[in-house]
């Protein structure tokens, strides 16, 4: 019979660090105590990915996402600015929202007919007579939630105990490097939704896996050419090299990433033109940078940035539901002056790869699930150690790059998972972090 976490102490021992080796316990993904610890402690408590400004581009425009267990309604009001709230009538508790998003002034609730504007505002309540007339209406708006925006990236949190932009500290870094180099801005397409029957932090974990690329999508790679003419094997190949370009680390807050060189991974289509035009807009060393890497990030605790270069440019959205269910919405992001033909091909491929019938999705999918199939039982933990010895906190290229990062190696280790459970340990047994 598997043993439950009850106590701090059993929580500190779910990571161990022995001087030779890391070990993971699988309870991580499968105990019912750690998920409503990680709701409340890492979702509920930091700033979550909800929306971007291109998806709420008019007024009236809004989307209905999720901050760990709540439900949230986004709204761009009539006064413009971008608002957020619990996705719940404020009279007797039932869903507000039921579409996916849309256009509208008012939210009307099915149950009673209360009416609420896009402000959150309560407008509308059949039989106003049942309250006194001095009745403070206002108590009754929609719960208001935090919202902050970091460049065109909107981000919700219920509880949060730090600014966003101490949140997202130096992974401000990944977003400003899909987004600088387009001044004319990005819009975001989708999404393709779907749910697997595993933990959350899985998803999170095999998207900066480049290790995994030639076994488990060795199907993927006979048909990448025709697909988005790049190949997992190739692209696994290129991390093999001894360039110092082949990078995987974590920064402090526990957000993780990789850099590949892109001397060694085909370019894909021509978002971006020339190492000149980088240089201009980000400066030389880190226009250099740009030009030579592209790069994979993973922003704690639900967003999943793919680059232009190595793969079709996409934001995964990881919800959790449960322990072992995970409910993914996944969108392409493209520049706004990209032509038409290019804009096509880049569709079709996020089709073919993203999704659950995606050709890459579906095989992580089936691991994801077996792993949280597995780690029902006690033996054996998980290693984290690969790669261990050569570990740096130093880095010539990464600091060309402006990317202050707390460790890194080669692209095929296990450092980034090992930097991501440190940090998930502080978030779990400490007040602040």
């Amino acid at each position: 019979m598997r043993k439950l976490v009850v106590n701090m102490e059993d929580l500190k021992n779910l990571v161990i660090d022995d001087g030779e080796n890391v070990w993971v316990d699988p309870r991580v993904y499968t105990d019912e105590k750690i998920f409503e610890m990680e709701m409340e402690r890492i979702y509920h408590r930091s700033w979550v990915y909800v929306a971007h400004e291109s998806e709420l581009s008019n007024v009236g425009d809004f989307k209905v996402s999720r901050v760990g267990k709540y439900l949230v309604l986004i709204t761009r009001g009539n006064d413009g600015r971008i608002h957020g709230f619990i996705n719940k009538c404020t009279h007797r508790g039932n869903i507000l929202c039921r579409v996916y998003k849309g256009n509208t002034k008012f939210f009307k609730c099915i149950y009673h007919g209360w009416t609420f504007d896009n402000r959150g505002k309560l407008v509308g309540i059949p039989d106003r007579k049942g309250f006194p007339q001095d009745y403070d209406i206002s108590s009754l708006n929609l719960k208001e939630i935090k919202i902050e925006i970091y460049k065109g990236f909107i981000f919700a949190s219920i509880n949060p105990y730090k600014s966003l932009e101490e949140h997202l500290g130096d992974a401000k870094a990944f977003i400003d490097y899909i987004t600088d180099i387009h001044p004319e801005g990005i819009e975001v397409k989708g999404p393709v939704r779907y749910a697997y029957t595993g933990n959350w932090k899985l998803v999170l974990e095999n998207t900066v896996d480049v290790y995994h690329f030639p076994t488990l999508h060795a199907s993927v790679a006979m048909l990448a050419t025709y697909i988005n003419n790049r190949s997992p094997t190739t692209t696994a190949n290129a991390a093999k090299t001894e360039s110092p370009y082949n990078k995987a680390g974590y920064l402090r807050g526990g957000h993780f990433f990789f850099i590949l060189d892109k001397e060694n991974v085909r370019t894909q289509l021509p978002l971006v033109t020339s190492i000149e035009q980088l240089q201009k807009i980000l400066g030389t060393s880190k226009g250099k940078f740009r030009w030579r890497c592209t790069l994979h990030a993973a922003i704690i605790p639900n967003l999943i940035i793919l680059d232009y270069d190595e793969s079709v440019p996409t934001i995964r959205v990881v919800n959790p539901i449960r322990p072992d269910l995970t409910h993914m919405e996944t969108y392409i992001f493209l520049p706004k002056n990209i032509s038409a033909e290019i804009r096509r091909k880049l569709l079709r491929a996020y089709e073919e790869f993203s999704g659950p019938v995606g050709m890459g999705s579906a095989d992580d999918n089936e691991v994801m699930i077996s792993v949280t199939h597995a780690s029902k039982f006690d033996k054996p933990q998980i290693n984290l150690t690969k790669g261990r010895y050569r570990e740096s906190d130093q880095s010539k290229e990464l600091e060309e790059g402006g990317i202050k990062f707390e460790g890194a190696s080669n692209a095929l280790d296990d450092t980034y998972i090992r930097g991501f459970y440190k940090w998930w340990l502080r978030y779990m047994v400490e007040d602040y972090v």
